[in-house]
């Protein structure tokens, strides 16, 4: 019978061998992250520097379950000097698997920020009771947990248990709305919902982008019925998600947004108020969401006239949004000075 995810440890830390030079500057970062920063707020040199000015020397702790595999060898561009990397199950994947371009998301953002990650990768086998068990070792030493499956299944509780189980790490996951199986079957169907709060997990978010190839809508799911518990968490900006739909980038993107607000809360925080900092974060920032093409005026009613018949649909159909709007981090950075 194989170890528990939790003592399975390669040895494999890494540290980030980038020179210890200055932060890049608003040109020099990639145009993918600088994309993001913009239809977050941060939409100019100054506003960076803004934002940067309030990271502490916190190591924020990010954990990754997957099973899409993760190269420590093609991160390392990624890593932002001071960033640690370590494998708990599996090793590294040689090449750059789903997992390791969604981790780069988030690396390259937290460059941009200046803020330092402790980066550990769990990729357990194929089974939920390992899944389960990586899920629950993730979440007892990370802030923050992403994944970018859904697990569907009866056995699904099993990880749900084990998120339950560890109720001071954020769980963030894609919106996973594919088809059938039915999404009640999914991990996702236990997200967060507030208006049935004993019904829903606390600490596990799911995430869906803007789209940079999209008109401005937010990914609209198919009606069904009450079978269909799915619901979207936190809308965010992504350059590299394809449309509507490809929801994978935006945990990235909300992950990075995550671990900005624990590097620069004055005190570490309690996973209550990070997830308060998150939730009040939310807005239609039309001024940032037009700072860069493609979107327009006409995206940002768009985009409203989507959110609204997510949050209010039509009846005998269920709710599908929790919050009117999209993560913006200059919110976020207003808060923080205030």
């Amino acid at each position: 019978m194989p170890r528990h995810a939790a003592v399975i440890a390669c040895g494999l830390s890494l540290s980030a061998a980038l020179a210890a030079s200055a932060l890049p500057t608003w040109d020099a970062l990639p145009e993918s992250a600088r994309w993001e920063l913009q239809m977050l707020g941060v939409t100019d040199a100054a506003r960076l520097a803004q934002a940067r000015a309030l990271v502490t020397n916190r190591l924020v702790r990010l954990a990754l379950v997957g099973e899409g595999g993760l190269s420590r060898k093609v991160l390392l561009p990624h890593l932002y000097r001071g960033c640690t990397m370590v494998y708990r199950t599996g090793g590294d994947s040689g090449r750059g698997a789903h997992d390791t371009g969604q981790i780069a998301v988030i690396l390259d953002l937290l460059g941009a920020l200046g803020v330092r990650v402790h980066l550990t990768s769990y990729q357990p086998a194929d089974d939920f009771a390992q899944v389960a068990a990586a899920f629950a070792a993730a979440g007892e030493e990370a802030d923050l947990v992403v994944t970018y499956h859904s697990f569907w299944g009866e056995k699904v509780t099993l990880i749900t248990d084990a998120m339950a189980s560890r109720p001071d790490a954020v769980f963030l996951a894609p919106y996973g709305e594919v088809g059938e199986p039915r999404t009640s079957t999914s991990m996702q169907a236990h997200s967060y919902k507030p208006w049935d709060p004993h019904g829903s997990l606390p600490n596990l978010f799911t995430c869906t982008p803007l789209a940079r190839k999209s008109d401005g809508s937010v990914l609209i799911p198919s009606h069904r019925d009450a079978a269909d518990t799915e619901i979207i968490n936190f809308i965010a900006p992504s350059y590299h998600a394809s449309g509507p739909g490809g929801t994978c980038p935006s945990v990235g993107v909300v992950a990075a947004v995550a671990a900005y607000a624990c590097a620069a809360a004055p005190h570490p925080l309690t996973r209550e108020a990070l997830v308060a900092r998150l939730r009040q974060s939310v807005t239609v920032d039309e001024a940032a969401l037009t700072s860069a093409p493609p979107f327009t005026a006409a995206h940002m009613a768009k985009l409203r006239a989507s959110l609204a018949t997510l949050q209010e649909p039509d009846a005998g159909h269920p709710r599908k949004v929790d919050l009117p709007g999209v993560m913006s981090l200059s919110r976020l950075v207003q808060a923080l000075n205030l």
